[in-house]
C-alpha cells in the first residue's frame, strides 16, 4: 500500500503535496486540480483509518507517520512543495525537516491554520466529546454526520490518533529549514492570531511571509479557488516558474 496518491492525471516536472487537517483526507484537495498548470502534479496522503484504508489501524506516533511519508517522497527527487492545514501543517513541518536531513529539502513549506511549532503549549489529549465538539465548531462535517453512530464508530480511531498527535506534539530544536515558509491563517481564528503565524520565521533561513484570509479556522473551505491559487503560486515561485 502506498502512502500517497496523485489527484490529477498529468505527468509533471514538480509536485505539490497537500496534507489534511486532523481526521481529513486527500479528497478535500481534489478541486485544486482545476487550477494546476500541467507541469505540476498534486499529491495527497492515503492514511490508515480513512477512505480505502478505513479498516487499518491508525498511525498514532508522529515520528512513524513522518518516516513513512518521507520514505515514499524520497523515491522521487522532483522539486516538491508541502502544504498542510492545522494538524497537516505540523506533519508538513516535520516532514520538511526529515527530507532536509536526508538531503532532499522541499522547495517551499506552506503552513496554514497552525501556530509556529516552537510556540505550541502542552495540551491534554481530548475526549471523544471534545473532538466532536471541535468538528462541529469548525463546520468540517454536516449535521447528519453526527447523527450516524455506525459512521462515527468507523472514523473515531483516525480522529483520535490525529488529535492526540496534534495536541501531544513536542517541539524539538533542530536546523532551520533552507526553504521559504508561508504561514497562512483566518482573520477570525482566535487560536491562531497573526503573531502566532509570524513566529514561523524562526524556523526558516529561507524567509517567511504571512497572510491572513477572511474567515475562521477552516477559512480555506470557503475560499478554495483563492487559496489554491495562492499555494500554487508559492510553489511556482519557489521553483522559478
Amino acid at each position: 500500500m502506498t502512502w500517497f496518491r496523485q489527484l490529477d492525471a498529468c505527468v509533471g516536472t514538480s509536485r505539490l503535496v497537500c496534507l489534511p487537517y486532523a481526521g481529513g483526507n486527500g479528497t478535500i484537495y481534489e478541486s485544486w486540480t482545476k487550477w494546476l498548470p500541467p507541469e505540476v502534479e498534486l499529491w495527497a496522503p492515503d492514511l490508515p483509518a480513512r477512505e480505502q484504508r478505513m479498516l487499518e489501524a491508525p498511525v498514532e506516533d508522529m515520528e512513524l507517520l513522518v518516516a513513512a511519508l518521507a520514505d515514499e517522497i524520497r523515491s522521487d527527487d522532483r522539486p516538491t512543495t508541502l502544504f498542510g492545514h492545522s494538524f497537516g501543517a505540523l506533519v508538513a513541518f516535520e516532514l520538511s525537516r526529515r527530507l532536509q536531513q536526508d538531503s532532499l529539502p522541499v522547495r517551499c513549506l506552506v503552513a496554514s491554520g497552525m501556530l509556529a511549532p516552537r510556540t505550541l503549549p502542552d495540551r491534554p489529549a481530548p475526549t471523544d466529546g471534545e473532538i466532536l465538539a471541535s468538528l462541529r465548531s469548525h463546520g468540517v462535517a454536516p449535521k447528519e454526520f453526527f447523527q450516524q453512530p455506525e459512521l462515527l464508530e468507523l472514523v473515531m480511531p483516525g480522529l483520535r490518533a490525529d488529535y492526540r498527535m496534534a495536541l501531544g506534539y513536542q517541539y524539538r530544536r533542530g536546523p532551520k529549514l533552507s526553504a521559504p515558509v508561508f504561514a497562512l491563517g483566518g482573520t477570525d481564528d482566535p487560536a491562531v492570531p497573526a503573531e502566532g503565524l509570524a513566529a514561523w520565521a524562526e524556523e526558516s533561513d529561507g524567509g517567511c511571509r504571512t497572510r491572513m484570509w477572511q474567515g475562521g479556522h477552516m477559512y480555506l473551505l470557503n475560499q478554495v479557488e483563492e487559496v489554491a491559487g495562492f499555494v500554487i503560486a508559492c510553489h511556482l515561485q519557489s521553483i522559478g516558474g
